[in-house]
């Protein structure tokens, strides 16, 4: 089991909402590309 915990970005694409994560983080969770993870979105308070 891997677990990334990083903070992220949504941003919306023409059809669909991505969560875009931090440059660091972006060549690891390529190697999960096509398998199933699981996603915890905690909305901080300002």
């Amino acid at each position: 089991m891997l677990i990334y915990v990083f903070k992220a970005r949504v941003v919306k694409s023409s059809t669909r909402y991505l969560i875009y994560p931090p440059k660091e983080y972006q060549e690891k969770l390529k190697k999960l590309h096509g398998k199933k993870i699981n996603v915890i979105a905690i909305e901080e308070s300002n």
